[in-house]
């Protein structure tokens, strides 16, 4: 019998299309979220984003309680699909959600400011830098010594933390979280360096996506995946082309 964590080593081990029907009959022998789950993450990251996005559905209406971790997937399918409003409607049910995935602060604003940033809304971007700040009470970030996950997203889109220290100050010991860590302040870090310095911020794109596939349990994971695409015209998924 194969188990889950079988199937989850040889889904990091193997290209993700090859993991496709493993996850996919899991699914259909369990019938439980968590399998759904796997198997959305394995499409998202080869491009089928229609068919993540019928199982995201499926995820949510299944969910006794909603979680902010499933609006914001699923805003991000639509985003992909070129649904903007769609996806912005998605991003600010997240901020009302009654669960998060993650110990601390929610993660819609953080993904309204992507969008306020992308669409070049400057309204859309205030007011997610104003929630944003209702996460930053720190008078001084050098004396936080634990990664504190959106917290510091929030304090480093605030200005508050420099980018290196952003990077580089709150290493996690464990390597699965540090490679997720990572993956998150890449591809925020990417993000502020869109307007001046594009090579710069392809990099960091790059490191948020390839570094490590453990980094796919992030959100980021897909975004960076996503910017990476667009701004190199590359063709990272099996079935997909990025489209301007």
């Amino acid at each position: 019998m194969v188990t889950t964590m079988e199937m989850w080593d040889e889904f990091m081990n193997r290209p993700s299309v090859e993991c496709l029907d493993l996850f996919g009959d899991e699914y259909k022998k369990s019938g439980e979220s968590s399998d759904l789950y796997n198997h959305n993450l394995v499409l998202l990251d080869i491009g089928n984003w229609k068919r993540a996005k019928i199982n995201c559905e499926t995820i949510i209406k299944k969910s006794e309680h909603t979680c902010d971790a499933d609006f914001i997937k699923m805003g991000m399918l639509e985003w992909f699909l070129h649904n903007t409003s769609s996806a912005i409607d998605f991003w600010k049910q997240a901020l009302n959600a009654e669960y998060t995935d993650l110990v601390g602060p929610i993660d819609g604003p953080l993904v309204l400011w992507y969008a306020g940033l992308q669409l070049d809304d400057d309204k859309l971007i205030r007011s997610s830098l104003k929630k944003l700040k209702r996460f930053w009470k720190v008078t001084e970030y050098r004396k936080i010594v634990k990664w504190p996950g959106t917290q510091a997203i929030a304090g480093f889109l605030l200005g508050e933390v420099p980018a290196e220290d952003f990077l580089n100050k709150w290493k996690v010991s464990n390597d699965i979280y540090e490679h997720r860590r990572l993956c998150r302040a890449n591809f925020w870090v990417g993000m502020t360096l869109l307007g001046s310095s594009e090579d710069k911020a392809i990099q960091h794109f790059k490191a948020a996506f390839s570094e490590n596939k453990i980094a796919i349990l992030q959100y980021e994971y897909f975004l960076a995946k996503w910017e990476y695409a667009r701004l190199t015209k590359q063709n990272l998924w099996s079935d997909k082309k990025i489209e301007e």
